[in-house]
């Protein structure tokens, strides 16, 4: 609370409205003595009257156990001393009281309370104008004028939506009883902090992107989660994969509370709106260029039901990007769930597609000496011919396993003899060879 009583006749109050807490018992345990002070302390504690009506002394409870022992909270609810913090997401709510201490009329009085960020000025009320309106405003209010002792009180509302510094800002304006206009202010500073940081990894998975986010209690106090919800990005859908027994989320109940210093890992999984065979090379090229992936909606509740939300900026990746030549699909012919046998010769076939802007004459030079343990047999090199912009061309390459155990095939270089441009392939597919 903070006062200003200057050579005013009106003084203004300010205080912040916070909910309250329970208050501690702090109570000492009484020794078994038979002093008079003890029996009297005794006696004054077992017939202290509960909120129900009951007193302690009518408590069935075991003669070991001392009746305020076994709780350390009380019924009595008690203010903040202090400010306290302000965190992002939260509401600030203030009781402005503005009183007339004289004995004397004041008259024509205009308030207006602002609340000032870094990049902002917003007014919370105003009933300075001079229209109709506002008028009409003032005798609403009743702050037209104030006679000897009468008070005005206000409550003014702030969703907080940045971080850093705040102002309170208030601007009284009246008439002396000189007939002087005189002016009245009042700025009152406060810090909001982040009550929570999100912390992203991407995983790409083809078109489909995982998205792990890590969610970490940054605030002194409990806090339970009420919604968490990822509103994915154009050009993508999400799928919440935190649910469990059907759909419910593995936040609610008991998993939803964090105590301080807490950290949660959530997961979702985000997928294109088109499936891969409708889209189109643009389609396709806008889906593996988008860095934007949504944002992070989160409501929670604090001590007496206090409600904050929060919902991050863009949660943004690293683009992968695409090759111009894409290997849309390897598979090996003819095989039983990819297993071959040993020394034996099998086919994959190969899809490759051009997803560049413009028609390429595409080959392909086979690398046998990355993975020796499966050679291809036949020609190295394969001409591919001219592919036009989003076209599929598919090849077939003989291999032929020497070894045993799991494999891996496909090593190539990918050219285009128009461009000049090239791609290397590590490989293509691993498989199971079987002696």
């Amino acid at each position: 609370m903070s006062l200003i009583r200057d050579t005013h006749p009106l003084t203004l109050k300010v205080m912040r409205l916070s909910r309250p807490a329970l208050s501690d018992t702090r109570q000492f345990p009484l020794d078994g003595g038979t002093t008079p002070i003890t029996l009297a302390l005794q006696e004054a504690e077992l017939n202290r009257p509960t909120q129900s009506g009951q007193v302690f002394g009518d408590l069935c409870l075991p003669d070991d156990m001392h009746p305020l022992d076994s709780f350390p909270l009380s019924e009595t609810l008690v203010l903040p001393r202090a400010f306290g913090t302000m965190y992002l997401g939260e509401t600030f709510t203030a009781h402005l009281c503005l009183c007339n201490e004289t004995s004397l009329v004041v008259r024509d009085i205009g308030m207006r309370v602002v609340m000032q960020t870094a990049t902002q000025k917003l007014s919370l009320f105003d009933n300075s104008g001079t229209g109709q309106q506002q008028q009409q405003q003032q005798q609403d209010e009743g702050l037209k004028q104030l006679q000897a002792g009468q008070p005005f009180n206000l409550q003014v509302l702030h969703e907080i939506k940045e971080l850093g510094v705040h102002i309170l800002g208030c601007t009284i304006s009246y008439l002396s009883a000189q007939g002087d206009r005189r002016t009245l202010q009042k700025s009152f500073k406060f810090q909001v902090s982040n009550p929570l940081v999100v912390k992203t990894k991407v995983n790409h998975l083809e078109n489909d992107v995982l998205l792990e986010i890590q969610v970490h209690n940054a605030t002194q106090n409990t806090m339970a989660l009420e919604r968490l919800r990822f509103e994915a990005a154009n050009p993508f859908d999400a799928d919440d994969l935190n649910t469990v027994d059907g759909n419910v989320p593995v936040w609610s109940g008991s998993l939803g509370f964090m105590q301080p210093g807490d950290v949660r890992q959530y997961l979702y999984r985000l997928r294109p709106q088109l499936p891969s065979v409708q889209m189109t090379v643009e389609q396709e090229r806008a889906i593996k260029y988008a860095s934007a992936l949504g944002r992070l909606d989160i409501v929670w509740r604090s001590a007496f039901g206090g409600v904050g939300r929060l919902q991050t900026s863009q949660l943004l990746r690293k683009s992968p990007g695409m090759f111009l030549i894409e290997v849309e699909d390897a598979l090996v012919h003819g095989a039983e769930k990819g297993t071959v046998a040993l020394e034996e010769p099998f086919v994959v076939r190969v899809r490759v597609r051009n997803v560049s802007e413009q028609s390429m004459s595409v080959s392909a030079v086979l690398q046998a000496q990355k993975h020796p343990m499966v050679i291809s047999c036949g020609v190295v090199q394969r001409n591919l011919g001219s592919i036009d912009v989003g076209e599929t061309k598919e090849m077939a390459i003989e291999y032929m396993p020497l070894a045993s155990g799991v494999q891996r095939i496909g090593a190539m270089l990918l050219s285009d003899s128009l461009s000049g441009y090239t791609r290397d392939v590590d490989h293509l597919l691993d498989i199971l060879v079987a002696s």
